[in-house]
């Protein structure tokens, strides 16, 4: 059983590194998992007002954290969640160790010609993974029966969604019980970094915990409202929870009195 952790009115799974990689893979083979999303405080932020996502967080099978926000808020609020699973390390490590075992991949998301990129890099990279198809996120809404129907026809063990928050995690959570048998993962620009578009911050930036940072760095005109902003917003949505607990607890030691 894999424990839960509950922060800011979502569930999370707390697992480590190894353990998610050794846990999914044969769930995804199996095809015994539907939804797999990744949150950061991003994703909390948006989730605060975007009441679609929540839902969709809280109805997945399994939510990972993905950030120090996350895990330097769980830890103030009491209940730490001590691992950070982002996807742009986590799908590769799953890729890898399930192309000897046939593992079937579906890119579904980014602009055209990026998701082709990423894929061809991916089965570069690790020969014997099967790429079941390409789809960029450029579609209409009255295309996505379409859509739909060329993923069920390629049958892949695991779906990669990348159209970035919410709008990737609540199309999974809306079509995922249209494509019996296929793990949806949520994976934000995943893609981009493996089509090479924008680069990865160094390991020891990103062991640091501050690959936030670096993206800001890298892309400060689409992403300065998100890591300025968005973060203090994140911290007042964390202070917010610590009040409302203290005058629980407050209540509770005055009504024992």
């Amino acid at each position: 059983m894999i424990s839960q952790v509950s922060f800011l009115n979502v569930r999370f799974n707390r697992l480590s590194f190894e353990a998610a990689v050794q846990d999914l893979l044969p769930r995804i083979m199996g095809r015994r998992i539907s939804r797999i999303y990744y949150a950061n405080a991003h994703t909390m932020v948006t989730a605060e007002k975007c009441p679609a996502l929540t839902t969709a967080l809280n109805r997945c099978d399994l939510l990972l954290a993905d950030g120090s926000g996350v895990l330097w808020g769980s830890r103030l609020l009491g209940n730490p969640l001590t691992y950070n699973l982002n996807g742009t390390d986590l799908t590769p490590a799953l890729c890898k160790l399930g192309a000897s075992e046939g593992l079937s991949v579906y890119f579904l998301g980014a602009k055209p010609g990026i998701a082709e990129f990423a894929a061809s890099k991916l089965a570069e990279s690790y020969p014997g993974l099967k790429i079941a198809g390409v789809q960029d996120g450029y579609f209409k809404d009255s295309e996505t029966d379409i859509v739909l129907e060329k993923i069920r026809k390629a049958r892949p063990h695991l779906l990669l969604v990348a159209m970035g928050v919410p709008r990737q995690e609540i199309w999974i959570d809306l079509h995922a019980n249209r494509l019996p048998d296929i793990a949806c993962m949520g994976v934000g620009g995943l893609f981009d970094f493996m089509a090479e578009q924008v680069p990865r911050a160094p390991l020891a930036v990103r062991q640091c915990g501050f690959e936030w940072a670096w993206r800001l760095l890298m892309e400060p005109r689409r992403l300065w409202r998100r890591y300025t902003i968005g973060n203090l917003v994140f911290c007042g949505l964390i202070l917010r929870h610590v009040f409302s607990e203290y005058k629980m607890f407050a209540a509770r030691e005055s009504t024992i009195r």
